[in-house]
C-alpha cells in the first residue's frame, strides 16, 4: 500500500496515515515512533521534544511521541537507545515498523492498520536472544502539555452477599502524592492534569472499561484497550498508568507479564486511536457518561 511521505521533526521519510479527518505521521528514521497524532490541519496533540529533533546518532532521546516499552521498569534494559533507523514492512491495511535488535537481543515492533474512522495499533516484542525472557509490552504515549487525562471508575454496586470483594487498585509509585492538585479523584472519574510543576507524579489502574482520554486544545485523544481480565499485568495489576511532570503528560497501557522462549515473540497488544472535538465535561457524573460514550 503506498502512503504519502513527508519530512517531519527534523526527520525525512516519514510516513502519514490519514483516516478520515484524522492524521498519523511515523518516523523511520528512529523508533518505531509515532511524533503527531491529530487533526489533518493541526494541532498535534503529541508532544516531540525540539531538542531531540532529527537525533539519529545510536543515543538514548526521550524524543516523546508513542512508543513500545517493556514492563516492569528497570535500567538499563528498558531505556535501550532507539535512535536507529526501523525496517518497515507493508501488511495489508497498514506498516509494520521493527527496531535493530538491542543488546538484550529484544526486538519491538509496531504495526499501524489505518481503519475508516481510527487507527488501530499493535504492539509486540520478539526475543532473539539466547535465554528465556520475562515481560510485558508497554505502550506509551507522550502528550502535549496543558490537557488533562480521563480514566472511569470500575462499575460499583451496593454492598451484597455477592459483593464482598475490592473492584479497584489504584497504585502510586515513591514520589506520587494523593494531596497533589494535579489530581482529582472523583467518584465516577479519575483525572490528572498536566500542568507547569516541575515535580513528576505518576499512577496505575486496572481500568474495567478499557479507555482512557486525553483532553487537550479543544480535542480529546481516546485509547481503547484490552482489559487483561485475570492475567498477570506488572506493577500490581495495572493495565494503564499515566505520567506528568512539567511540560508533558503520558497515556500508557500494559499487556500481562509473559515468558518468551528464544525465538518467540509476544502476544499482540493492541490499541484503538481516535479523535473528537470538544473536551470533557466538569461534572464527574456528566464525565463519566462522556467518556464511556466517546
Amino acid at each position: 500500500m503506498d502512503f504519502e511521505r513527508c519530512s517531519f521533526a527534523g526527520f525525512n521519510d516519514c510516513i502519514v496515515f490519514r483516516a478520515g479527518d484524522i492524521k498519523l505521521i511515523v518516523t523511520t528514521e528512529v523508533g518505531p515512533r509515532i511524533l503527531y497524532f491529530g487533526p489533518s490541519d493541526g494541532p498535534n496533540l503529541l508532544l516531540v521534544r525540539k531538542e531531540h529533533e532529527g537525533l539519529k546518532d545510536g543515543e538514548y532521546h526521550s524524543y516523546g511521541g508513542h512508543r513500545l516499552w517493556i514492563a516492569p521498569e528497570r535500567k538499563p534494559n528498558t531505556y535501550t537507545p532507539d535512535s536507529f533507523p526501523v525496517v518497515e514492512k507493508d501488511i495489508s491495511g497498514g506498516v509494520k515498523l521493527s527496531s535493530p535488535i538491542d543488546e538484550f537481543g529484544i526486538q519491538k515492533s509496531i504495526k499501524i492498520l489505518v481503519r475508516e474512522t481510527f487507527f488501530e495499533i499493535r504492539h509486540s516484542v520478539a526475543n532473539k536472544g539466547l535465554s528465556s525472557v520475562t515481560l510485558a509490552p508497554w505502550a506509551i504515549t507522550v502528550m502535549a502539555p496543558g490537557g488533562e487525562c480521563l480514566i472511569p471508575h470500575n462499575p460499583t454496586r451496593p454492598q451484597a452477599d455477592d459483593n464482598l470483594l475490592p473492584i479497584q487498585n489504584i497504585v502510586l509509585w515513591g514520589y506520587a502524592e494523593m494531596t497533589d492538585p494535579r489530581y482529582t479523584w472523583g467518584r465516577k472519574v479519575m483525572r490528572l492534569r498536566s500542568t507547569d510543576d516541575p515535580n513528576p507524579t505518576k499512577f496505575g489502574a486496572f481500568v474495567h472499561a478499557g479507555l482512557a482520554a486525553y483532553c487537550n486544545l479543544g480535542y480529546t485523544f481516546t485509547k481503547r484497550f484490552y482489559t487483561y481480565h485475570d492475567e498477570p499485568l506488572p506493577d500490581r495489576g495495572c493495565n494503564f498508568e499515566s505520567y506528568t511532570k512539567q511540560g508533558m503528560l503520558e497515556v500508557e497501557t500494559l499487556a500481562p507479564l509473559q515468558t518468551i522462549a528464544p525465538g518467540e515473540k509476544s502476544d499482540t497488544h493492541v490499541e484503538r486511536w481516535t479523535l473528537s472535538k470538544g473536551m470533557a465535561p466538569e461534572n464527574d457524573e456528566e464525565a463519566y457518561e462522556w467518556l464511556l460514550n466517546l
